[in-house]
């Protein structure tokens, strides 16, 4: 994946007609055991600080490597387009996409959830759930050497500081923000995450993620998708992207930032194929190859319909006072008590 990866990499810097279109860049190195493995980023479209931006990260946690693939496929697939697509350029001259599709490098080539520092870099931000939490699985200090560990108080990962530092001089000025991160291994159904994972109270943004789940509903009536809160599935502390979305309001109140995590119900293959139970990645990823291709297709709807919302984002995310208030009420109405 990390050569995948660099090879698109030395593609986009070369002459031709990538070159002004995208930015690549070396976010971080993280040594481990002596060996250096690169985080790295590709940023599509406008530099307007204040575009729209879709911000797509996989591979948080290594093992769950279905999620890091996908990101590759996605960017893959984005910058051959830009080869040839003129619409496809100029949908970019209006908006930002930003891939980092591999920030756990050492625990993608080691086959471990965690970082090379066994921390799970998805409960290692400062916050602290204010709702109650599985025992273990909310996040926990007790050892590194027990899972969903979160590593020393109020010491964030170098593969975590760099996703903060590039998300936050990518987005910080942006009017319209919207993030996936891809994970996969809850589930018989793919699952669309929004905030909060540390408490079970609705976010700021939940009148626009109402309505930018209606304008989906209506466009793809059949989609595969079950969307509500990430309360809805078990509660963390530390959530990396709560931490963003609570960082990022702070200095941008009005900004519309919805924070977004695809999780895929991996027990779907598991139950196609139970014999892949016993293979190291079987819990968490597609083992056979028609399995995995036909996820890289499963996800293409929803990453074009992101584009286009975000590009025609006035549709869905400005309302007035009145509007969001019924927006929220209805939103109140299907996904909470």
């Amino acid at each position: 994946m990390i050569k995948d990866l660099a090879k698109l990499g030395k593609m986009v810097k070369q002459d031709g007609p990538l070159k002004n279109l995208v930015e690549f860049e070396t976010l971080s190195e993280i040594v481990f055991k002596g060996d250096h493995y690169p985080i790295y980023s590709f940023t599509i479209g406008s530099k307007s600080p204040d575009s729209p931006t879709l911000f797509i990260t996989g591979g948080v946690h290594g093992i769950e490597r279905v999620g890091a693939q996908l990101a590759w496929s996605l960017l893959k697939t984005t910058l051959d387009r830009l080869l040839w697509d003129r619409a496809h350029q100029e949908l970019f001259e209006k908006i930002r996409l930003v891939f980092i599709p591999l920030v756990n490098p050492v625990g993608y080539s080691k086959f471990k959830r965690s970082n090379g520092n066994d921390v799970d870099l998805m409960r290692n931000s400062p916050v602290v759930a204010i709702d109650k939490t599985h025992f273990l699985l909310g996040g926990q200090r007790l050892s590194k050497h027990l899972p969903w560990y979160q590593g020393e108080e109020n010491v964030i990962e170098e593969e975590n500081n760099a996703l903060y530092v590039k998300f936050f001089k990518t987005c910080r000025e942006s009017k319209c923000v919207i993030s996936v991160d891809f994970h996969s291994g809850f589930g018989m159904k793919d699952r669309l995450w929004f905030p909060f994972s540390y408490t079970k109270s609705p976010f700021d943004n939940l009148p626009e993620m109402y309505s930018l789940n209606r304008l989906f509903e209506q466009t793809h009536p059949y989609h595969v998708y079950r969307v509500e809160p990430q309360s809805k599935g078990y509660l963390l502390n530390g959530d990396i992207w709560d931490y963003f979305y609570l960082k990022l309001k702070e200095v941008n109140p009005t900004l519309i930032f919805l924070p977004l995590t695809l999780e895929m119900g991996s027990w779907i293959w598991v139950r196609k194929n139970p014999l892949q139970i016993f293979s190291k990645q079987g819990m968490f990823n597609p083992i056979k190859e028609h399995r995995l291709k036909r996820t890289y297709r499963r996800h293409n709807l929803l990453f074009d319909f992101l584009l286009k919302a975000l590009y025609s984002n006035s549709v869905w995310s400005e309302s007035d006072s009145q509007m969001r208030n019924k927006l929220q009420k209805m939103a109140l109405d299907k996904w909470y008590e």
